[in-house]
């Protein structure tokens, strides 16, 4: 039986928050007036900033809590992914080939730790961060402007990270969730060294 006690804490509560959370964002798209979404989908990504945040800051750092932060962020990044293709594809279309290519490299970068590693591992990069924040803003922006060229920024910024991602699991294989760049990468000790 899986003990949670030592898992309860307030960063894992907020990745936990974001992650039962995202769904209601499907329910409240619906609505007349997107307040309602805006403000739901802004305060899930404030709980992606924190979570992490306070982990490291109170040393709540844990493998239980990243792997819950990362299942987390596929629920909410791939969801605003989907609502934006249906919500703007006036904005999203003219950026299909970046859209495939990126989609090609987020399969590539998430598939090669399992593959080379034998699990699964999300490098929480500089770059990473940075297309999620723009994320954050772009999906609420796009309701009152137009967003493509933001979005084609945000999917070359995605592309890079996942780029650099791949290449610090080919080069150093297993390294900390949270590297955050090609050059502080390094390889986690073994059980042997």
């Amino acid at each position: 039986m899986l003990d949670i006690r030592g898992r309860i804490n307030l960063p894992n509560v907020l990745s936990l928050l974001r992650l039962l959370g995202t769904p209601a964002l499907y329910w409240l798209v619906q609505l007349e007036s997107p307040v309602w979404f805006i403000a739901w989908f802004m305060f899930l990504g404030l709980t992606d900033f924190f979570d992490g945040l306070l982990a490291r800051r109170y040393g709540l750092v844990s493998s239980f809590g990243s792997m819950l932060d990362s299942i987390a962020d596929i629920a909410f990044f791939g969801s605003a992914a989907v609502l934006a293709i249906s919500l703007f594809p006036d904005y999203v279309l003219p950026n299909l080939p970046w859209v495939i290519a990126t989609v090609g490299l987020l399969l590539m970068a998430g598939l090669l730790p399992r593959l080379r590693l034998g699990h699964f591992l999300f490098i929480h990069t500089h770059l990473s961060r940075l297309a999620a924040a723009l994320v954050f803003f772009a999906l609420p922006a796009s309701f009152l402007i137009d967003t493509t060229g933001l979005i084609r920024l945000i999917l070359i910024i995605y592309s890079l990270a996942f780029i650099e991602s791949i290449w610090i699991i080919l080069r150093h294989g297993s390294v900390d969730p949270d590297t955050r760049s090609f050059l502080s990468a390094r390889s986690k000790p073994t059980a042997l060294s």
